[in-house]
């Protein structure tokens, strides 16, 4: 006789991966021909797993990724070997030895950065420059990029510039007027480059929203992230056809409570429940600190309210009036159970969050479940 299929692990993530594929290609069919598709996947790929996630997109014609950390990155060498990959600026030149063995990109933001890494670096590096439009963040200013080609550049032997970016605001609420104004920025930055080293390759200014509404900022090469997940508002996600990649947060009831009059109570239990289960899932496996008003989950496919406080690593649900509710009985926190369902916007509402914020809450020890 064969051994029983092993039960699915609780807690889980459930991620559809023909989804993130699925994006991609709607993604990848806005752009003309010529421009390249990096994908963004720091953060461990906001918390789809960057070594799963990096293969599948390999497979799907991703031209390069970006990431933000050296960890991400050796995720993603492993699943797209040979494949370039754009390590964005904050890593330190004194990580040299790691970022030569992962055959990464590095950003350079400033002259000293520059100077710093053609010291450690061992043989030339291909490198991206970072253009400041006015974020105040890493990378140059105009004034400072002139300088930097001028002086600097020429005696850093080691440094091959191959590309420039930048970052632009994407606050829904930016004006036009605004992105417009970074974007000159930016084009005269590019110009600059350009005349100081006429091979450049890629050009980026494109990433999130921009890549499905503005054309003009294609350049190049264009650098998506959280849209591979289908992570946008629901209009924008119908225009563009997108599907959540994250279609389930499940756990199991490990205790079951009765509570009854006159019990002592140190929490401030509501009136009325007279039975509380626990489920093995908590604001250290990504439910949030505070229980939200309305939050719930769905127990024997009936909607069961979640009882502040959440702890570490459970929650305490409301079982009043779910009948045959037991020790073992799956929780569903995103998805479907039963003709019941509790979609990814529907958990952003509950949660009072973004859907971005609650993927970027996924925790690495919680089991990922690739469907």
């Amino acid at each position: 006789m064969p051994p029983p299929a092993p039960r699915p692990p609780f807690p889980r993530y459930e991620i559809d991966t023909a989804a993130i594929r699925h994006n991609f290609g709607r993604l990848r069919g806005l752009l003309p021909d010529g421009v390249a598709a990096f994908c963004s996947l720091k953060r461990d790929a906001y918390g789809f797993g960057a070594e799963t996630v990096a293969e599948i997109l390999t497979a799907a014609g991703a031209d390069g990724f970006a990431a933000a950390r050296l960890d991400d990155a050796a995720r993603i060498r492993r699943a797209a070997p040979g494949k370039p990959i754009l390590l964005y600026g904050g890593t330190l030149a004194d990580q040299a030895g790691t970022v030569e063995a992962l055959d990464l990109m590095v950003t350079i933001g400033a002259a000293e950065d520059a100077v710093s890494w053609n010291a450690r670096l061992t043989a030339p590096r291909p490198v991206f420059l970072k253009i400041d439009v006015g974020l105040l963040r890493f990378g140059f200013t105009e004034a400072g990029l002139a300088d930097f080609l001028e002086t600097t550049l020429p005696a850093c032997d080691r440094l091959e510039v191959v590309g420039v970016y930048t970052h632009l605001s994407e606050k829904p609420d930016a004006p036009a007027a605004a992105i417009a104004a970074q974007k000159r920025i930016f084009d005269r930055a590019v110009a600059l480059c350009r005349r100081h080293r006429p091979a450049l390759r890629w050009v980026c200014a494109s990433s999130t929203d921009t890549v499905h509404t503005e054309r003009d900022l294609d350049y190049g090469m264009v650098d998506v992230g959280v849209l591979l997940f289908g992570l946008s508002p629901p209009a924008k996600r119908a225009a563009l056809g997108l599907q959540p990649a994250l279609t389930g947060i499940r756990t199991r009831l490990v205790a079951i409570r009765p509570i009854e009059p006159g019990m002592p109570d140190t929490v401030g239990m509501p009136a009325g429940i007279r039975t509380l289960g626990i489920a093995g899932f908590g604001w250290g496996d990504g439910f949030p600190k505070r229980v939200p008003a309305g939050a719930y989950a769905l127990v024997r496919g009936q909607p069961a309210p979640v009882v502040a406080p959440p702890h570490v690593e459970q929650i305490r649900l409301d079982l009043t009036g779910i009948a045959g509710a037991a020790v073992g009985d799956e929780v569903c926190l995103l998805g479907r159970q039963g003709e019941a369902a509790i979609s990814m916007y529907d958990l952003a509402a509950q949660w009072s969050l973004k859907t971005e914020d609650i993927v970027c809450g996924l925790r690495g020890h919680v089991p990922r479940i690739y469907l």
